[in-house]
């Protein structure tokens, strides 16, 4: 956070770093300072004294001879390197350069990983600013959508908000657009409610999948087979919600052998990068089976999707039959 603060701070004062290294999972909010920063040094990506490279092709010494050129009426000029995977190895080249980039120019890499050990990446701690942008947690995104309901001079409840990060899938982009749609529609309300986020916000399949388990842990097999309905119906990919499944079953066997070593649900999610309450509902779907039969479960999985994907069963017979047997 106190690197974000200092960016913030650079695009006040106009007293840029030499460099800048934006990495992490959070790509919504990395991309949008990596949008300010370049329209803060040249007005936006169209001017004369923009360059952008990109992927691993990326050359070092054609970036050097492009920092080397002198900005055409302007102060700097920027140089936008994306996922170059230059921080990934010890490029001793960029190291030594990121020493010694002139004051003309502003270099800004945009990666999602990077190796904190190599040369490059303790060069731009030293001589730039390194920003990691990590996946937010619950009471990060409630306060940020907490601070927009405030400007709109909007509230809203707790099971509203319950509901609305549920179906926002713990992802900023996507919260960013149900977000807009809410508020949007909630125009003329002061409070915006649990219904309200029913009516206009839309289910991701992630969500949609805990509907399918917990009918499943359940036994409830009327209600199962409704939510498969639906889920086909939105033309999603038997296989891919045969994936999903087995993704469940495995956490809920992650969230047992973590429970067993007490931890709580905060540092469970932490580990897992999901919210304490969706570790308690994987803890709770967990209970209804033992764990020799989520390990079977898993293990017939894999059996099914080797059948389907030779063509000994249908897509759809497949996940109905794996369903069946474990909602029994």
């Amino acid at each position: 956070m106190i690197f974000m603060q200092i960016i913030n701070q650079d695009i006040k004062t106009g007293q840029f770093h030499r460099a800048y290294l934006l990495y992490g999972e959070e790509d919504y909010l990395k991309l949008q300072y990596r949008d300010r920063l370049v329209r803060a040094l040249t007005g936006g990506q169209e001017s004369l004294n923009f360059n952008r490279l990109e992927g691993e092709g990326c050359d070092v010494k054609s970036l050097i001879d492009l920092a080397q050129t002198m900005p055409f009426l302007a102060e700097h000029r920027c140089i936008l390197v994306m996922e170059s995977g230059f921080f990934n190895s010890s490029n001793d080249e960029l190291a030594a350069y990121l020493e010694t980039v002139p004051e003309t120019a502003v270099l800004i890499f945009v990666e999602k990983t990077v190796r904190k050990s190599t040369r490059p990446f303790k060069a731009m701690m030293k001589y730039g600013c390194a920003c990691e942008f990590s996946k937010p947690d619950e009471r990060t995104l409630m306060q940020w959508i907490g601070g927009r309901l405030a400007k709109e001079k909007k509230t809203m409840s707790p099971e509203a908000w319950r509901e609305f990060f549920l179906r926002s899938g713990e992802n900023m982009e996507n919260m960013e657009r149900e977000y807009e749609k809410l508020v949007t529609y909630c125009l003329n309300k002061e409070r915006i409610e649990l219904d309200d986020v029913r009516t206009i916000t839309t289910r991701p399949l992630n969500n949609r999948v805990f509907d399918l388990i917990d009918a499943m842990a359940r036994r409830d097999s009327r209600r199962l087979f409704d939510c498969y309905a639906d889920m086909i119906a939105a033309k999603e990919p038997p296989l891919r919600i045969l994936s999903l499944i087995e993704r469940q079953f495995i956490q809920m066997l992650a969230v047992r052998q973590m429970s067993s070593d007490h931890l709580s649900d905060q540092a469970i999610g932490q580990k897992m990068a999901v919210s304490p309450y969706i570790v308690g509902k994987i803890r709770r779907n967990s209970g209804a089976y033992s764990q020799e039969q989520i390990r079977q479960l898993l293990s017939d999985a894999s059996d099914m999707e080797e059948r389907i994907k030779t063509g000994r069963i249908t897509d759809r017979m497949g996940v109905e039959l794996l369903m069946m047997r474990y909602a029994k």
